[in-house]
């Protein structure tokens, strides 16, 4: 069962590795190589072909960790490539994700409070990083323009927002051998526009924002910085998400 789920997932990665390759050189390659997307990495020879880290970034859309995993996939071996843990119901509602949940790519992660199945993926992540893989998620539950209020923080030099982090990360990251990576991410939520809905605004993913201004025009862009890894192992679980929630705080002061 295990040789059959292993050959599962180098196939799934097969696929997902020619998809991207596409998606990578239409969306993503283009922009980048115009200055509309920039990466920024504190440690320089960074090793990214290494397992059993845990990958945290802030949640300013939902594209976030999705930006990351495309740039970065060449640089990955099909062993070391993160599983990207997103929220059980943007799964069950978004065809695309199920998809990826399909060939192993992406765990679900409870929200809604249904405890016992929280816990249950709570452990598969767990269970992933102790067996040598990587987990990406973001340190909030849901994106940064929904946090409520008391939620927000903001950063010191620049005052960008974030919305404070749950201890799932610092729960993660405390458990040996693992190594955390902070991410921030800047840009994204443009691709955002306010709506309103029932009386009550929000803010909608905006496809002409996307293939137009982001794309197309260039007059949105975006930026991912990379912090330098951290060994978390042997503290509280709350120290722990304190200390990555500021590193990526502070690391979006170089947005």
């Amino acid at each position: 069962m295990k040789k059959f789920l292993a050959l599962f997932r180098k196939t799934g990665y097969v696929v997902s590795y020619i998809f991207s390759f596409l998606v990578i050189a239409l969306f993503f390659r283009i922009p980048r190589a115009r200055g509309i997307i920039e990466e920024v990495f504190l440690e320089k020879d960074f090793n990214w072909d290494k397992g059993k880290r845990l990958y945290v970034s802030n949640h300013p859309s939902w594209l976030d960790q999705f930006f990351s995993l495309m740039l970065r996939l060449p640089y990955w071996s099909p062993d070391y490539s993160p599983y990207i843990a997103v929220a059980n119901d943007s799964i069950k509602r978004i065809p695309f994700f199920r998809f990826l949940k399909f060939i192993s790519f992406v765990i679900p992660i409870e929200r809604t409070g249904i405890q016992p199945l929280a816990v249950s993926h709570i452990e598969k992540m767990n269970d992933l990083l102790s067996a040598g893989f990587s987990v990406m998620i973001a340190g909030a539950p849901g994106r940064d323009f929904k946090a409520r209020e008391g939620e927000t923080i903001y950063s010191p030099l620049k005052g960008k927002p974030l919305r404070k982090f749950t201890q799932l990360c610092g729960l993660l990251a405390i458990q040996p051998g693992v190594e955390t990576i902070p991410f921030a991410i800047d840009g994204t939520q443009q691709i955002y526009r306010e709506v309103e809905i029932n009386g009550k605004k929000e803010m909608k993913f905006s496809f002409w924002r996307f293939f137009v201004r982001f794309w197309l025009l260039g007059k949105i862009k975006v930026k991912i910085i990379y912090g330098n890894p951290l060994v978390l192992e042997g503290k509280e679980r709350a120290e722990a998400t304190e200390i990555i929630q500021q590193n990526v705080l502070n690391l979006l002061d170089f947005c």
